[in-house]
């Protein structure tokens, strides 16, 4: 032990003499090795660590999947009594909870926030063992058709909204004029299952008999809400297959009798799915973990590469150090032992910053990958980042400490203490100095074009024209605080007050009663009634001022006029792609269209389509087709609008509150929020995915150039008599950059050889994250990858040959400066 002590501190008093060397690694290593961690630690949450809940090899989520006359998929969502049948049948499942997603506004609280909600049947919290902070969760009182008005907070909320209040349980909380009595607070240890979109923390959890599903569509079976969910806990005796072979009979059965009456579903039917909840909570995110992972080790691989031409010269320059240790009896077992002192001391100095920048990365991660990523708000430094953090140190010390020592012809050592001649110290080799080049270039060239081409795809979605404005256009949303809601007439003079108030501020330009097409549509069943071809476009209700204040362009027909939404006329707008769908020559002008009413709508407009970030077209995935859109009048009733204020002003949430209030303080605002913030939410993925990718490809080109600059600079300061000699000789500066150039462009050609073996052993194993780069579209990323890695070598040999050749000849030959 007192050997090993003293080992230590003699190569801590070797690295103090050489602190930029010290530094260098420990810069180096530590952010590439935090960043590996982070990689290793997420991967292993997504990919093997189980999910917090109990037998969760026996938690299933049941999907409710539309098949279309033609077999095709119509979508996948529950109607309200189809779930609720299911539910109750009790069929293949032990135990199963139902729930439906939404918002609402706490209007007991004196900010009235808005917060997300859950309306679950008791056994939810059952099955997930829910742990609570304070209070019960959900029991038998709270089952279906009890009407028990309780709630449970979440604990950020109750922290948040309540200060952390002691007596909250003896508190009640109002929502859509219902007071809830509060009887619990989950646990801050209390993870969700995100089945409802990732990142989305449910703030009050309420009894499913309080959802806000309004009477006609309890009982329709011909509408499909994608809010509503079921899990369960699959019997022992009953497998994934047989639960579907067992529900989608019961529930198609149901779903057709439901619909027996509706022309439009003739020939359809219902196929349920089974998925292990896992599943679903991930979906395609092993994919983004998996691409992460591959190009942080590849920055890892860079960095080693690095740090090896640096420990290469360290110990080209310790030769004679080494020589007297030799002299005097050291082995070369010694001459390892304490270069691994060296090495060990500066892998963990360089691991105690990678976990202290890990524990960072985890905070930035949770706070910009959680829309993205699931479970990222459970990362933290566990025991398999301890253990990858001592795997890595003690792997890695081994290694530079080993490749040292590698490098020492152990009998020349003697012969060095009687010679001290130029040329006779020890030398990294020509050959390994071509290997480290062609490394260097061969990993950088794979990661520059993989960041590229991720980089090139993300940017091309912020970029792509929407085809409507943003600019300075909110949308509001109004929050009814009572149980006795109004009726269409009760409600259209109060609206009608409401928005000449909002027309008369200062700040507001001009108003529609409309929600943005960014706050999405609703998806209607359509039947063109010349031929009774069905189809399913987005379908939206809009004011007569809606195309105007979005500047979306109308390019046939007429706009609607108030005077039909006053009269509730039959009339419908498309867009250019329903229009094709259609009518091959979009001559659509007069059809009739049914949506099931009994007068049909008549075709009076096309508008220019939009394009709304990942909104695809029913039934497909492509977002690069047009999305088939109709438009018809809505009511004057409604309580949905787009503000737009003029250049520079604005309007506080607060400021519309007290307007809703002095005209009925039963209205609060619901949701206030920009045009623009929704667009940037919206392309959130594209704009982490653009910002992660230029950081790695910024990463990989400093790590490449800082390492071909180390190891050409170390071949040029070999040369420099050669160099020298050259000059004197009339060697110019162009011949001498030449030269350099081409001495080292076989290295670099069997780099970006390497590179291509490197795509091909990566697509063998992983072909499906590969596939989408091998497209002639990826030609251009190629050659712009391969001129990057050129000229960042072309960099490199210049650089260091500058200090010889920008001198006379004299200064290289005398080895001065």
């Amino acid at each position: 032990m007192r050997k090993l002590i003293l080992r230590h501190k003699q190569a801590w008093a070797s690295l103090k003499k050489k602190p930029g060397f010290v530094l260098t690694v420990l810069m180096t290593m530590g952010i590439t090795l935090g960043a590996l961690l982070c990689a290793v630690t997420l991967n292993y949450l997504l990919l093997v660590e189980p999910l917090p809940y109990p037998e969760q090899d026996r938690l299933f989520v049941a999907q409710h999947k539309l098949i279309g006359a033609e077999k095709e998929t119509k979508g996948v969502a529950y109607t309200y009594p189809g779930l609720v049948h299911l539910y109750k049948s009790k069929e293949a499942f032990e135990q199963a909870a139902i729930m439906i997603y939404g918002q609402d506004v706490i209007i007991s609280h004196s900010s009235q926030p808005l917060v997300n909600t859950a309306y679950v049947t008791p056994e939810l919290h059952q099955i997930l063992a829910s742990p609570m902070a304070m209070g019960r969760m959900f029991e038998a009182s709270e089952a279906m058709d009890t009407n028990n008005p309780v709630a449970m907070l979440s604990y950020n909320t109750w922290k948040k909204e309540y200060k952390s209040s002691a007596d909250i349980l003896n508190q009640k909380i109002n929502l859509s004029g219902i007071s809830y009595r509060i009887v619990g607070v989950l646990s801050e240890n209390f993870v969700e299952p995100e089945l409802n979109g990732i990142g989305r923390e449910t703030q009050v959890w309420m009894p499913w008999d309080y959802n806000q599903t309004g009477n006609g569509q309890r009982q329709s079976f011909g509408n499909i809400n994608g809010g509503l969910k079921f899990i369960g806990q699959l019997k022992n005796d009953v497998s994934k297959s047989q639960a579907e072979q067992l529900l989608t009979p019961l529930v198609s059965d149901r779903w057709q009798e439901g619909v027996a009456e509706i022309g439009f579903f003739k020939g359809w039917s219902i196929v349920m799915i089974v998925t292990p909840v896992k599943e679903i909570i991930l979906g395609d995110s092993e994919s983004i973990a998996i691409k992460l992972l591959a190009g942080v080790i590849g920055l890892v691989l860079i960095a080693c590469l690095n740090i090896t031409n640096l420990f290469m010269a360290r110990t080209a320059e310790k030769q004679r150090q080494m020589a007297i240790q030799a002299a005097i009896g050291a082995t070369k077992k010694h001459l390892f032992k304490g270069m691994l002192a060296e090495t060990s001391l500066l892998m963990f100095m360089s691991i105690i910053i990678a976990l202290v920048l890990a524990k960072v990365g985890f905070s930035v991660m949770q706070q910009y990958l959680g829309a993205i990523l699931p479970r990222v708000s459970e990362l933290s430094i566990n025991p398999v980042t301890f253990g990858s953090a001592v795997l890595i140190t003690v792997v890695f010390a081994l290694f530079f400490a080993k490749l040292s020592t590698s490098m020492i012809n152990y009998r020349a050592l003697n012969t060095t203490l009687q010679s001290s001649g130029k040329g006779s110290g020890l030398q990294v080799s020509k050959k390994i100095r071509q290997v480290l080049i062609a490394s260097q270039v061969a990993l950088a060239t794979v990661l520059v074009f993989a960041n590229i081409s991720l980089l090139k795809d993300a940017v091309k979605t912020i970029n792509a024209p929407i085809g409507f404005t943003t600019n300075n256009i909110s949308t509001l949303i109004l929050n009814f605080s009572s149980t006795e809601f109004p009726t269409e007439e009760e409600a259209i003079p109060i609206m009608a007050e409401i928005m000449d108030k909002l027309e008369a501020l200062p700040q507001v330009e001009s108003i529609s009663q409309t929600r943005s097409p960014l706050d999405g549509f609703n998806v209607r069943a359509l039947t063109n009634v010349s031929n009774n071809e069905r189809y399913t476009p987005y379908f939206n209700g809009i004011d007569h001022t809606y195309f105007n204040m979005i500047e979306q362009q109308i390019l046939q027909g007429d706009n609607f006029t108030e005077i039909d939404r006053k009269d509730g006329n039959n009339i419908m707008i498309v867009n250019q792609a329903f229009a094709k769908q259609l009518k091959a020559d979009s001559d659509v002008i007069g059809l009739q269209i049914s949506t099931g009413r009994p007068e049909p709508f008549k075709i009076v407009g096309i508008v220019k389509d939009i394009s709304i970030p990942n909104d695809t077209p029913i039934g497909s995935d492509n977002a690069d087709i047009g999305v088939p859109r109709a438009y018809i009048p809505n009511n004057l009733g409604n309580q949905s609008f787009m503000l737009k204020v003029k250049p520079g002003q604005t309007v506080s949430r607060e400021q519309l509150g007290k307007l809703l209030s002095s005209v009925d303080s039963r209205y609060s605002v619901f949701s206030y929020k920009s045009a623009d913030d929704i667009l940037t939410q919206r392309l959130f993925a594209e704009i982490t995915t653009a910002v992660t990718t230029a950081v790695l490809a910024s990463l990989v080109f400093l790590l490449a150039g800082i390492g071909l600059y180390g190891i050409l600079s170390y071949g040029t300061q070999l040369r420099r008599f050669e160099l020298g000699a050259r000059m004197a000789i009339g060697a110019t500066r162009k011949h001498l950059l030449s030269m350099i150039i081409n001495d080292n462009t076989k290295a670099v050609l069997i780099g970006f050889v390497g590179s291509v073996v490197l795509f091909a052993i990566a697509y063998i194993g992983m072909s499906e994250y590969i596939q989408p780069f091998i497209t002639w579209q990826a030609l251009p990323m190629v050659v712009a990858s391969l001129v990057l890695i050129i000229m960042v070598t072309l960099f490199a040999c210049y650089w260091p040959l500058r200090q010889y050749i920008n001198k006379p000849a004299i200064f290289s030959l005398r080895g001065s400066d």
